[in-house]
C-alpha cells in the first residue's frame, strides 16, 4: 500500500501527485539486561548491579516530495522505553525509567541537477563487545549536509557534520566534534588537479578530563604528464596543517615536486625536492631535501636502485646538513616448486652540526603503531616526558595518558604502551609529538648495511633471514652519549596448509645507541569448517622479550578464539573469547572475555540470548574489574 497525497479539481480527478510514501515498514525489540560490576582497589571491592526491560518500536519508509527529482527521503524511527533499578555496594539505590527517541533521517534535494544537497540526521544507542575491549555502550548524535556542484570543470563536494557521543563502559567519556570538508577535482587532457581541505573542532571528556583540539588540513595536488606517451609525470604538492590544543600548537606548510621518469622500459629515475615549514609553541624549523635515484630491472630478475639525497635542518638554535649516498639490490627467481629473493644494500650518510649545545628539538607527529603485547620506543633518546601529546594519525583526537596509552622512561628511552580499554584501537598509528635534548654539535658518519634472503617452498613454507649492521665514526666535534655500534638478526618461519597456520619469529637487537633486546614469539592459528553449519577457529601466541642491558625480561602469551555453529536452519550459536596475559618487571596483567550468543529466528520473529563477561586485572596497580551482562531480545523485524 502507498500513501499519496493529491489535489483535486472539482470533479474530484487527481491532477497532480505531490507526495509520496512507502507503506512503513514496522518492527519491535523487547530487552532485558541484567549487569553486575565488581571493581578491586587495594583489597576494597566495589559492586554494582542494574536491571533494565526496553521497549522499542521500529519504523521505517521512504519516499519523495512534489517529485522524485526535487526531493527524495529515507526516514527511520525508533523510539525506546527503558525501565529498571540500579544498586551499589554502598547501598544506593535508584530506579530507572528514561525515554530515547532514536532515529535516522536522510534527505537528497535535486538529484539530477548539476547541484545536489544530501542532509542527514540520526540518534543510535549502539552496545559494543570486542576482544580485548570488553563490554561498552555508545550513544550517538549525527547531523550535517553535503553540497555537491557537478561542474565538469570543477565538480566540488562540501560537507558539514556534527557528532557526539556518549559512551559507557571501562571508561565513561563524552566526544563531540564539528567537521567541515571540502573537495575538488579538475581533469585535464594531460593534468589532474585535486584540492581536499578538512577542518575539525574535537572536544573530548573521559573521567572528567578534558582535552580540546582544533585542526585544519589543505592540500593541492596536481599530477601532470609532460608528454603523450605517459613516460614522464611531474607531480607538485602544496599542504598547509595547523594544530591548536590544550596542550600545544602547531603550523606547517610543506612544498614538494616529484618527477618520475621512465627513460626505457626497465629504467627508470625519481627526482624529489622539497620543503617544510614548521612552528610549534616557539619552536622553528626549516627543513629542504634534494633526492635523484635510479633504478634498474635486469632481465626481470635484478632490481637495481642506486642514488643520493641531501637535506639541510635549520633549528631556532642550529643547523643540520646531511648528504647521503645508497645502492640496493634485489633479486627474484621464481620456479615451479617455490620462489626465492635476495636482498643487500648499503647506506652511507654524512652529517655536520652547528650551533648545538644541548639544544631542545621539537618532533611533530612522529608515527607509532601501538598493538597488544607489542612495545614502541619513541626515536629520539633524551625526551622530556612531560612534553609528549599523542594524538590520531590525522592529528584530529587528542589521547589521554592513563586511559588510552601509557608512558614508561627506561634508561634515556621512552616507551608508549597500549591500554586495552581506551579509546586507541589495537593496531591503531598513532602520531607523537613531543620534545628532545639534542647532543653538542659534532659531525659524523654512520654506514648502515643489510642482507636478507626470504624463500617458500611448495607455497607451504615461507623462511626469511635479515641481518642489519649499522656503525657511527664521530669525525670532529663532542661525541654523542650514543654512538651507533648496531647489528641487528631477524628470522622468521611460517608453515599454512590452510587449516593450520604456524609461525615462528626471533629477533636479536645488539645496540648502543637504543635498548638491546632479544624477543622470540610462537603463533599458531586453526581453523575448521568440517560442514557449511560449523566453523571454530583459534589463535594462540606465546613469546618472550629479553632486555639484555636492564636485566628485565617481559613474558606475554594468550589467544582469541571463534565459534559459529548453525544448530538448526533457524538456530545460531555463536561463542567468542580471548585472553592475554603480560608478566613484567614493569608490567603484569591479564585480560580476559566471553561472549556467547544463541539466537532463534522463526519468520519475522528472532530471539537472542546472549551472555557477556569480562576480567581486567593490573596486578601491579593491584586493580580488578569484573563485569557480567546477560541481554535477551525479542524482535520482530522490519516488516
Amino acid at each position: 500500500m502507498n500513501w499519496l497525497v493529491q489535489p483535486l479539481e472539482e470533479g474530484g480527478d487527481p491532477v497532480e501527485r505531490f507526495f509520496f510514501l512507502e507503506r512503513p515498514a514496522v518492527g519491535a525489540k523487547l530487552t532485558y539486561e541484567f549487569n553486575n560490576e565488581s571493581r578491586t582497589s587495594s583489597g576494597t571491592t566495589a559492586d554494582d548491579s542494574y536491571y533494565r526491560y526496553k521497549e522499542q518500536l521500529r519504523f521505517k519508509t521512504e519516499g519523495w516530495l512534489y517529485h522524485p527529482a526535487l526531493m527524495q527521503f529515507s526516514l527511520m524511527f525508533e523510539p525506546e522505553w527503558s525501565q529498571g533499578s540500579e544498586e551499589s555496594s554502598s547501598g544506593e539505590s535508584a530506579d530507572i525509567n528514561t525515554f530515547s527517541p532514536d532515529y535516522s533521517l536522510w534527505a537528497t534535494f535535486l538529484e539530477q541537477k548539476p547541484y545536489t544537497m544530501n542532509i542527514f540526521s540520526s540518534k543510535r544507542e549502539i552496545p559494543i563487545w570486542a576482544p580485548f575491549a570488553g563490554n561498552s555502550e555508545s550513544t550517538v548524535d549525527t547531523y550535517g549536509a553535503t553540497l555537491s556542484l557537478k561542474n565538469d570543470f570543477l565538480p566540488t563536494t562540501i560537507g558539514y557534520s556534527h557528532i557526539e557521543t556518549d559512551q559507557t563502559g571501562f571508561y565513561t567519556s563524552q566526544n563531540s566534534y564539528d567537521n567541515f570538508t571540502l573537495a575538488a577535482r579538475n581533469q585535464g587532457k594531460r593534468s589532474n588537479t585535486t584540492l581536499n581541505g578538512t577542518y575539525r573542532d574535537d572536544e573530548r571528556t573521559t573521567e572528567g578530563l578534558m582535552r580540546q583540539i582544533q585542526s585544519l588540513n589543505t592540500s593541492l595536488l596536481n599530477t601532470y604528464r609532460l608528454n603523450r606517451d605517459n613516460k614522464a609525470t611531474l607531480r607538485s604538492l602544496v599542504n598547509y596543517r595547523n594544530q591548536d590544543s590544550d596542550d600545544f600548537d602547531t603550523e606547517n606548510i610543506r612544498l614538494k615536486e616529484h618527477l618520475n621518469w621512465w627513460h626505457r622500459k626497465n629504467l627508470q629515475s625519481n627526482y624529489i625536492v622539497s620543503h617544510d615549514r614548521q612552528e610549534t609553541s616557539g619552536f622553528n624549523s626549516d627543513q629542504s631535501l634534494l633526492e635523484g635515484r635510479l633504478t634498474h630491472l635486469l632481465y626481470e630478475n635484478l632490481t637495481t636502485d642506486v642514488g643520493g639525497r641531501a637535506s639541510q635542518d635549520r633549528y631556532a638554535d642550529g643547523r643540520e646538513n646531511s648528504y647521503e649516498a645508497f645502492l640496493d639490490f634485489a633479486y627474484r627467481r621464481p620456479l615451479s616448486w617455490s620462489t626465492f629473493n635476495l636482498n643487500s644494500g648499503w647506506n652511507y650518510v654524512y652529517t655536520d652540526r652547528g650551533g648545538f649545545t644541548d639544544a631542545v628539538v621539537q618532533v611533530t607527529n612522529e608515527l607509532q603503531t601501538l598493538g597488544t603485547g607489542e612495545e614502541s620506543f619513541l626515536e629520539n633518546y633524551n625526551a622530556d616526558i612531560n612534553s609528549i601529546i599523542v594524538t590520531d594519525r590525522l592529528g584530529t583526537i587528542v589521547y589521554l595518558e592513563n586511559i588510552d596509552y601509557a608512558v614508561e622512561e627506561i634508561s634515556d628511552f621512552i616507551r608508549i604502551r597500549l591500554l586495552p580499554f581506551g579509546s586507541i584501537r589495537d593496531g591503531e598509528t598513532v602520531a607523537i609529538s613531543y620534545r628532545y635534548f639534542q647532543d653538542g654539535e659534532y659531525d659524523d658518519t654512520v654506514l648502515t648495511q643489510h642482507y636478507g634472503i626470504n624463500f617458500d617452498l611448495w607455497k607451504t613454507w615461507w623462511l626469511s633471514y635479515d641481518y642489519v649492521r649499522s656503525s657511527q665514526d664521530v669525525s670532529s666535534g663532542q661525541t654523542s652519549q650514543g654512538l651507533v655500534d648496531d647489528t641487528l638478526h631477524r628470522a622468521r618461519v611460517h608453515y599454512d596448509i590452510g587449516w593450520s597456520d604456524s609461525s615462528l619469529s626471533y629477533e636479536d637487537s645488539d645496540r648502543q645507541s637504543d635498548l638491546s633486546y632479544t624477543r622470540w614469539e610462537v603463533e599458531e592459528t586453526l581453523r575448521f569448517r568440517p560442514h557449511w553449519r560449523f566453523y571454530f577457529s583459534l589463535r594462540g601466541y606465546l613469546g618472550q622479550t629479553d632486555y639484555s642491558n636492564r636485566d628485565e625480561v617481559r613474558d606475554f602469551y594468550g589467544g582469541i578464539t571463534a565459534l559459529d555453529w548453525m544448530l538448526t536452519k533457524r538456530c545460531k550459536l555463536r561463542f567468542e573469547g580471548y585472553y592475554d596475559a603480560t608478566n613484567g618487571d614493569r608490567e603484569e596483567t591479564i585480560n580476559s572475555g566471553i561472549k556467547a550468543d544463541l539466537e532463534f529466528r522463526y519468520r519475522i520473529w528472532t530471539m537472542h540470548l546472549s551472555y557477556q563477561v569480562t576480567d581486567q586485572d593490573n596486578r601491579l596497580n593491584d586493580f580488578q574489574r569484573v563485569e557480567q551482562l546477560v541481554r535477551f531480545d525479542l524482535i520482530r523485524i522490519l516488516w
